[in-house]
């Protein structure tokens, strides 16, 4: 789930990978966006979240926004899409990918493929 919110259900350890439910080290800001590997940058998760998440980090402010969209921009197949996009938009699309209820049917949806599969 999304880090450290109170309505994100417990992580459990009892399960066991591959389990979604199972439990998972996840960086709150990834390394590849620059966050540390440090205990203040990490908590635990369920592995089906860590694993939806990968390595995307919500934007939170403008600045972060300015400095994807300018990565964007330097790729041409989505220069143009780029181009239209504002940081506040960016921005708000971020926090809703990102969203707890979002998280919480996607682990919901794996924990259904997984038991349907009988593992």
């Amino acid at each position: 789930m999304s880090p450290n919110r109170a309505s994100d259900p417990p992580v459990e350890r009892a399960y066991q990978h591959p389990d979604p439910r199972s439990p998972s080290i996840d960086h709150i800001r990834t390394i590849a966006s620059g966050g540390t590997d440090t205990r203040d940058n990490v908590h635990l998760t369920h592995w089906g979240c860590n694993h939806e998440r990968n390595n995307s980090t919500p934007l939170r402010t403008v600045k972060e926004a300015e400095s994807q969209r300018a990565v964007l921009l330097r790729i041409p197949t989505v220069r143009s899409y780029a181009e239209g996009l504002t940081a506040e938009d960016m921005i708000r699309r971020s926090q809703a990918f990102h969203s707890p209820e979002r998280y919480r049917a996607k682990l919901a949806s794996r924990v259904e493929r997984y038991e349907h599969e009988g593992r």
